[in-house]
C-alpha cells in the first residue's frame, strides 16, 4: 500500500504514479486506516514538516515504512539531503526505514495566504543574508510556477520494492 500526505497535489501525484509502477493501492493519509504489512509513505515536506506524518504514524502501529519526501529543493544537493534526513529523523523519531528524495513542484498562485507569507519572509530572509549557493534556485522561481516533477524520479524506489519484497 501507498499512502501519500499532499497539500498541493505533488505528493499525490507521486504516489499515483508509484502506484501504478507497483500495482498497489494508493490513498491518503486521511483515509489510512492502518496496516499489517510495510508501506510505503510519500510526503510533501514544507518549512521542514512532513504533511500527515503524524495521523500517519498513529495508524502505523510500529510497521516498517518506507519514506517518501517530496520537496521543491534538489535532494542531489548534499546540504539539501542532510537537512530532509534530519527532518525525518526529527519527525519519525523511532524510524529507521529506507528514505528515498523526490523533487516536486510550485505554484505560487495556488498557495495558501500562510504558505505565501512565509515564502515572501524566506525570500526577504535570503536577500538581507546575501545570496549562498543554494539559496540561488529559490530566488530564481520565487513568485512562479515551476515543476521539478519526472516518473523516473521513482525508478530507484521501483528497484528497491522489485529487490525487497517487503519493504
Amino acid at each position: 500500500m501507498i499512502v501519500y500526505g499532499s497539500h498541493y497535489g505533488t505528493a499525490k501525484w507521486y504516489a499515483e504514479k508509484l502506484g501504478e509502477k507497483l500495482g498497489e493501492e494508493v490513498v491518503s493519509v486521511d483515509s489510512f486506516r492502518g496496516a499489517k504489512e510495510p508501506v510505503v509513505f510519500v510526503s510533501g515536506l514544507y518549512a521542514g514538516g512532513f504533511k500527515g506524518a503524524k495521523t500517519f504514524q498513529k495508524r502505523m502501529n510500529d510497521t516498517d515504512f518506507t519514506l517518501v519526501s517530496c520537496g521543491l529543493a534538489d535532494p542531489k544537493d548534499e546540504k539539501t539531503r542532510r537537512e530532509i534526513e534530519r527532518n525525518a529523523r526529527a519527525a519519525f523519531k523511532d524510524w529507521d526505514g529506507p528514505l528515498f528524495c523526490v523533487r516536486g513542484a510550485i505554484d505560487y498562485k495556488r498557495l495558501s495566504v500562510l504558505h505565501r507569507v512565509m515564502m515572501w519572509m524566506m525570500k526577504t530572509m535570503i536577500v538581507k543574508k546575501g545570496l549562498e549557493a543554494e539559496s540561488e534556485g529559490f530566488l530564481t522561481t520565487y513568485g512562479s510556477r515551476v515543476s521539478f516533477c519526472s516518473e523516473d524520479q521513482l525508478d530507484p524506489i521501483v528497484a528497491y520494492r522489485q529487490k525487497n519484497e517487503r519493504f
